[in-house]
């Protein structure tokens, strides 16, 4: 199966592609940042990572969606090269939303090209 991520879990791969009607912001501080869906999001830049059952499990973990941090949801990512790829991406969750007053948009919609 096919993860997308957008921030801390890149590790450079050149499998990438935009995840449209989101914007990627940083939730209430600029450690860490979150997805948001959101129709008149410019998009976020992902990679696209084949991971295993187990995989998701322990991503699901590092993620905290039990907690409400996050949740991961199935999407479409138009890939670089114009194909569609379905994929699974964690958004933020209920916990994050709580703070949604405090989120600031990246521009870039790239956590490799974002400013702080």
């Amino acid at each position: 199966m096919k993860l997308a991520v957008y921030g801390t879990l890149r590790n450079g791969s050149k499998n990438t592609g935009i995840l449209e009607n989101s914007s990627l912001v940083y939730p209430g501080h600029n450690t860490f940042p979150a997805v948001i869906q959101n129709q008149k999001g410019s998009g976020t830049v992902v990679e696209v990572h084949e991971v295993s059952e187990e995989d998701l499990k322990r991503y699901d973990m590092y993620e905290s969606i039990d907690s409400g941090l996050y949740r991961r949801v199935k999407t479409d990512v138009k890939m670089d090269n114009g194909e569609k790829e379905s994929v699974w991406v964690y958004v933020a969750g209920d916990e994050l939303m709580q703070r949604s007053d405090s989120f600031r948009i990246i521009q870039s919609g790239d956590w490799y090209n974002r400013k702080v």
